[in-house]
């Protein structure tokens, strides 16, 4: 799954109404029924127009927003994306169609390329008497491609606003979800990603290549090996439940860290490699660590061994 971006700049009116309109201004309501809490409340005029978001010529969206009827009225029209250019002049539409059940949230939707010259766009709907009937909208989605995902926004797991919470676009990660049980990819030289794993880890996680400054983030427990980290890396990995393998090896020159601080590590420590400045009694701390959750950290070139309570066990009993 792709890292995904919500382009909608005021998606489900977190804190106002900014840029939901029509052909009258609609107020920012309570609402329940929805999966967000407020909603553009539409109680006269005849259009309704979205918050827009950010739009390339040439680029194909998909465009949706969920709408609700009230007053027992079922209702139906157009769907249009609104194509505006740099200045805020209106470029062209592209429409479809939709249908509303009354009392009823439903999700209207349409796809769409951008034409040349598009800056924005946003969406509108026209085709009932909100005089008759109250209507309200909210939960937009403006999002490059042709396939309608789940709606998301910065307030959703995994996802973060990219600039003031609620009056921006989001962006939501990559996650797996369930538990991995196949190899995740290596992050290779000049690697600036991340990769977020909230359930369980059951194979092999990448490695941190040179020059790499990726991260690793595994909210499950672990019970495959940890990545090796090799010479200059510059990432860190993240354990936050019990890693139930062995922890990797620590390169030469290694500026990276594995932190394990949500649960006991049930394999061997690694071995310290050459060109690192630590001292240990023993050849390889290849044993088992039966106190404590351990933090293997450290600064550029030097490793440190340390633990949160007592010291660790070595060998037997």
């Amino acid at each position: 799954m792709a890292t995904r971006h919500n382009l909608c700049v005021n998606p489900c009116l977190t804190n106002n109404a900014t840029g939901w309109g029509g052909e009258a201004t609609p107020a920012r309501a309570a609402v329940t029924g929805f999966d967000r809490p407020n909603a553009a409340e539409y109680t006269a005029g005849t259009f309704i127009r979205t918050a827009g978001g950010a739009a390339v010529a040439g680029q194909e969206y998909t465009l949706s927003v969920y709408v609700r009827p009230n007053n027992a009225f079922s209702a139906g029209g157009n769907i249009y994306v609104e194509w505006r250019n740099a200045s805020d002049g209106v470029i062209s539409y592209s429409n479809g169609s939709y249908s509303l059940t009354a009392n009823v949230v439903t999700r209207a939707s349409v796809t769409a390329t951008a034409p040349a010259g598009a800056a924005t766009a946003q969406i509108i709907l026209d085709g009932t008497n909100y005089t008759v009937t109250t209507v309200h909208a909210t939960m937009c989605l403006i999002e490059a491609g042709s396939v309608l995902g789940d709606y998301f926004d910065g307030d959703s797991p995994s996802a973060a606003w990219d600039g003031t919470p609620g009056n921006s676009s989001s962006t939501l990660e990559d996650a797996i979800t369930g538990t991995l049980a196949a190899a995740l990819p290596p992050l290779g030289a000049a690697a600036g990603a991340s990769v977020r794993v909230p359930g369980a880890v059951a194979a092999t996680l990448p490695g941190l290549a040179a020059g790499g400054d990726g991260g690793l983030l595994v909210r499950g427990p672990v019970a495959g090996g940890l990545p090796s980290l090799s010479a200059s890396a510059a990432g860190q990995t993240l354990v936050q439940g019990q890693a139930a393998a062995g922890l990797p090896p620590l390169s030469a020159a290694a500026g990276a860290a594995v932190f394990v601080p949500g649960g006991p590590v049930t394999a061997g420590l690694p071995p310290l490699a050459a060109g690192l400045a630590a001292v240990s009694e023993v050849a390889e701390l290849d044993v088992p660590v039966r106190v404590g959750s351990p933090r293997l950290g450290w600064p550029v070139g030097v490793a440190s061994l340390s633990w949160s309570v007592g010291p660790p066990v070595l060998g037997g009993e």
